[in-house]
């Protein structure tokens, strides 16, 4: 009795050990959701980050050797947070103002990481793109943000059974607005000129 105890329970950690290992072989959608901080520099002018969210789909495709991609479809919430706005040679002096946007965004994941059998690490780089879709905040700058966005990332993550864990710092390219923000004399210089949303990202995901 003993020994068939001992037998049954081999056999079930060898079949569990099986399945691991073949877990991370196979093309896997998932649901993905998390919080996004972001902030912007702007010359003179005193900036915070503002944490909000991210959610929306993800496909993780192995590639072998360690290597995968996962292409993602998120609704993303970036903005900035910025006080003591105005114009230095007048004096004036603004109080504050929030940006919120969201975006269609596709990221892509590159990612390198060993199969553990039970779980795996990984790194990626991942450029994405974006499309605007809401925005709020100062309903005078609305009209002046850039439609499209696009940058880079960088990150590392581990898989663990259905379970996916990431961090990533991104880096937006090209600005948030079209131009500069003028209101009743006041200027914010250099919104338009290479001002944009950076931070950083944490996300869980659920692969099915």
């Amino acid at each position: 009795m003993k020994r068939m105890f001992i037998v049954a329970a081999i056999a079930t950690l060898a079949f569990s050990v099986s399945a691991a290992a073949q877990h991370y072989d196979y093309t896997r959608f998932g649901i993905t959701g998390g919080v996004t901080s972001s902030s912007s520099k702007v010359k003179n002018v005193d900036s915070k980050s503002i944490s909000l969210y991210h959610a929306g789909i993800a496909f993780e495709i192995p590639l072998g050797a360690g290597f995968a991609i996962q292409p993602e479809v998120l609704y993303q919430v970036k903005g900035m947070s910025l006080n003591n706005w105005g114009d230095s040679t007048t004096g004036q002096i603004g109080n504050s103002f929030e940006t919120k946007v969201g975006f269609v965004e596709v990221p892509v994941q590159i990612q390198w990481g060993p199969d553990l059998v039970a779980f795996r690490p990984y790194g990626f780089v991942e450029p994405f793109a974006g499309y605007q879709i809401s925005s709020g905040g100062d309903q005078t700058l609305k009209s002046e943000l850039q439609k499209v966005e696009y940058g880079m990332s960088l990150g590392a993550g581990i898989d663990i059974w259905h379970l996916q864990v990431a961090a990533k710092y991104f880096w937006n390219f090209g600005s948030v607005y079209k131009s500069d923000l003028k209101e009743t004399g006041n200027t914010i210089t250099g919104l338009k000129d290479g001002n944009t949303f950076n931070g950083f990202a944490i996300s869980v995901a659920i692969f099915f």
